[in-house]
């Protein structure tokens, strides 16, 4: 693939991010299956979603750029993730890739947010004293499929995911309901020589609406979400490396996010990381990011371990770890 048409695709992607957003406030909190939009793992969590243009996230890069995925060294990699989310929910991401050589890298995902148990009431029981004491429900947002990605040159790949979703209630008796639909993501990566510069964007949950109510014409749509990003090295250390990124995200329902991170490996094995949301114009109070890496390797195998704190104005800060094994 001739240069020229490597920045055609990273062009035509900054063009679509830079296009003006029409009636963006109206849409907030309209959305299905938000839970798309959130980190599958700790190290993207640390450095606050900067991390499209990464190109070592192992397995869990099955979760975020698909075609980042050729970049995942041995015979392939493992990964799972585990937060504790708000009012007692369960965040869990896992993820395999297989590394295929020449001809690509295969990947399948997982990734979930489970309610854990909520007081069932009716509008004759609100209080969940009564008719509906100790009965409880639980709400499941679920995600998987499979990945492919293929490198086009030494220096740009592309790949892309298939996604099975699911969002449904459970033990709340005739009211339960169930959503499904399918959706795709496409991504794509340039690297260059310089300072490890790299280029990462990809277009995220693209598919159809969910419906919710089957006696009704009312559906939602997904989050679909473009993210263009760019990671770089701007100067050699005496011990380690410093890398810098900067993300945009463009969501359906705001006009735009501008996430930044900063990442130190210390001799490859330590890392340390922070990272801001600096522009978030649908109005979230979330702040600050931070969070730490061990790295280890014995023989083919190489371990991974990973965690990252993200600061909350008005709701409870929260805590994620990650593991990840290459073999």
């Amino acid at each position: 693939m001739s240069l020229f048409v490597r920045w055609g695709v990273v062009a035509g992607l900054l063009m679509v991010l830079s296009a003006p957003a029409q009636a963006q406030v109206s849409k907030t909190g309209t959305a299905a299956s938000k839970f798309l939009t959130l980190d599958s793992n700790a190290r993207i969590a640390g450095v606050a979603s900067s991390a499209t243009s990464y190109t070592d996230l192992g397995a869990f890069s099955a979760l975020s750029n698909q075609a980042t995925m050729v970049y995942v060294e041995g015979k392939g990699a493992i990964g799972v993730s585990y937060a504790q989310y708000f009012a007692e929910m369960t965040l869990f991401s896992a993820a395999l890739v297989w590394n295929l050589g020449d001809n690509g890298a295969f990947g399948l995902g997982v990734h979930s947010l489970l309610s854990g148990d909520i007081p069932f009431t009716t509008s004759t029981d609100p209080t969940h004293q009564f008719d509906t004491a100790g009965q409880n429900f639980t709400v499941t947002d679920l995600a998987i499929g499979p990945s492919y990605a293929k490198r086009l040159t030494d220096s740009f790949a592309v790949g892309g995911s298939l996604k099975f979703i699911s969002e449904g209630t459970s033990g709340a008796g005739d009211v339960d309901r169930t959503s499904r639909t399918v959706a795709f993501d496409v991504g794509t990566i340039y690297t260059t020589d310089y300072k490890n510069f790299r280029i990462g964007a990809s277009f995220q949950n693209f598919g159809r609406d969910m419906q919710f109510i089957e006696e009704s014409s009312a559906k939602a749509e997904l989050p679909t979400t473009f993210r263009i990003g760019a990671a770089i090295e701007p100067t050699e250390l005496p011990v380690g490396s410093l890398t810098m990124s900067a993300e945009l995200w463009k969501l359906r329902e705001y006009a735009s996010v501008l996430n930044l991170g900063m990442e130190w490996w210390v001799n490859d094995y330590i890392a340390g990381r922070v990272g801001w949301k600096a522009g978030y114009s649908g109005g979230q109070d979330e702040g600050l990011s931070a969070g730490a890496g061990l790295r280890f390797n014995q023989g083919e195998l190489s371990l991974n371990v990973d965690y990252a704190y993200t600061q909350f104005e008005l709701l409870d800060d929260l805590h994620r770890v990650s593991v990840g094994v290459g073999f």
